[in-house]
């Protein structure tokens, strides 16, 4: 295995463990499990209002949230098989392309949050 394979490696099992975090975020703030803080969470000006905003927003990002992990896990699966199987010159990108993905997910994640939120107050 070379230094590539070894960083698109590291990348895939960060995506995981983001998404995971991420998931696991979104629900305890849906659920009330996790109140409003400064910290963690999705933290906007609309779901930092009141508590109430807080779990509508994570409610809200909830089935956002859901949808986009395991789009992002699929992917992140199809990168793995392509570090393995895929041209050498697609490797080094394949650690990169999931962190896109989530950065990507997180513009409707938040959106349907404030949404949520919004509707709360």
């Amino acid at each position: 295995m070379d230094d590539s394979s070894a960083g698109a490696l590291i990348g895939i099992v960060m995506s995981v463990v983001v998404l995971g975090i991420l998931f696991m975020v979104t629900r305890m703030g849906a659920s009330g499990e996790m109140g409003r803080n400064g910290a963690v969470g999705i933290r906007t000006k609309a779901t930092k209002r009141s508590d109430a905003a807080w779990r509508a927003g994570h409610a809200a990002a909830l089935p956002v949230a859901r949808t986009a992990c395991l789009a992002i896990l699929v992917l992140d699966l199809v990168c793995l098989a392509l570090v393995f199987l895929g041209p050498a010159g697609l490797v080094p990108w394949l650690g990169v392309i999931p962190s896109v993905a989530i950065l990507a997910a997180a513009v409707p994640l938040v959106l349907a949050a404030k949404k949520g939120a919004d509707g709360a107050a």
